[in-house]
């Protein structure tokens, strides 16, 4: 019996948190209530209160169970992989949801981050997750090239990082993400990693 509760239990927050992303990107974080996520989740508010303590409660589990996008970068296996991966990130801040409520709730989440400790520290472990796992991708595509000092590769890395973290934060503030000169900065990069010329390979 206690496995089962504890099933269920886990279950219910599971609804809980899909109900609550649902409300947070159309509603926005601000103007969501705990009474929309409970509409949203069939759930009674009581019900959600027992899970979670109040609505920066719901956020930090929810920020917690992103899916970080670091594997696709462990997987590729080329320059080429490498290139067509960046270029598909870069495309992807250019189509921004029709309302841009998905841009503002993650600037609502940004504003958050930088009052709450807890929030702080779960966006901090997911971004530096998804750094270490580009600067580990670039190394060892690099190495297999022999081509560069093991700095200049990190170097490699950290601007191509700069351009992805740069097109999505153009992206949130409603300005022209210059897709096209990324992506160009992005080939020369990965050219000069890899020591000739790339094709995209996706």
């Amino acid at each position: 019996m206690p496995k089962r509760d504890e099933a269920h239990m886990a279950a219910v927050r599971q609804q809980i948190l899909a109900a609550a992303r649902v409300v947070f990107e159309r509603k926005g974080v601000a103007e969501a209530s705990m009474s929309d996520v409970s509409t949203q989740a069939g759930l009674s508010v009581g019900s959600i209160y027992v899970h979670f303590r109040s609505k920066e409660d719901v956020l930090l589990q929810l920020i917690e169970a992103a899916e970080v996008n670091a594997a696709p970068f462990e997987a590729c296996s080329s320059a080429g992989e490498l290139l067509g991966l960046v270029e598909s990130s870069l495309k992807l801040q250019e189509r921004p949801d029709a309302t841009n409520q998905v841009a503002r709730t993650a600037l609502e989440i940004a504003a958050i981050t930088r009052r709450n400790p807890d929030v702080q520290a779960v966006v901090s472990k997911n971004f530096k997750n998804l750094r270490r796992a580009l600067l580990e991708t670039v190394v060892r595509i690099g190495k297999e090239a022999n081509h560069l000092e093991e700095s200049d590769m990190l170097a490699v890395g950290e601007s191509i990082l700069s351009l992805l973290v740069s097109a999505q934060a153009q992206m949130l503030i409603g300005v022209p993400t210059n897709t096209e000169a990324k992506m160009k900065a992005a080939r020369l990069l990965i050219r000069l990693l890899h020591g000739a010329p790339v094709r995209v390979k996706r």
